[in-house]
């Protein structure tokens, strides 16, 4: 029996070896594992961090550019009323021009005009004769 007893001994030492092996394996497997996630969540805090930054920035000047556009709408809006407002003027000065031109050919005493008119205000074209 002694080749059993030392066949068993060394089938009993090579389990407990493989038992140590592989526990020694395990928790240097599992420190690992605990320090590249403690480094994953590092890189994903500082990547937040750092997008959260570039977000707000962006956002500013977003905020900015919209107010800018804003004040240059107002503008170019106002621009446009003053020069409606201009050529309305130059119409109605136009219009006291052609009607005083058409009193001064047709005398001082004639009537102001025919009163033919489109329904808006402007009077029909005639054609010019000399």
């Amino acid at each position: 029996m002694g080749i059993a007893t030392a066949l068993s001994a060394g089938l009993i030492g090579a389990v407990l070896g493989a038992a140590v092996t592989w526990r020694v394996i395990g928790s240097r497997a599992t420190a690992r594992h605990a320090r590249l996630v403690a480094a994953a969540r590092e890189q994903v805090a500082a990547s937040t961090q750092n997008a959260r930054a570039v977000n707000a920035r962006l956002q500013a000047e977003l905020e900015k550019e919209k107010l800018s556009a804003r004040e240059r709408q107002a503008a170019f809006a106002a621009e446009q009323r003053s020069s409606v407002t201009r050529l309305e003027g130059q119409l109605r000065f136009a219009y006291a021009e052609i009607d005083r031109l058409n009193a001064a050919a047709r005398g001082g005493g004639a009537p102001p005009g025919d009163g033919v008119t489109d329904g808006s205000g402007f009077a029909l074209t005639r054609p010019f004769e000399r």
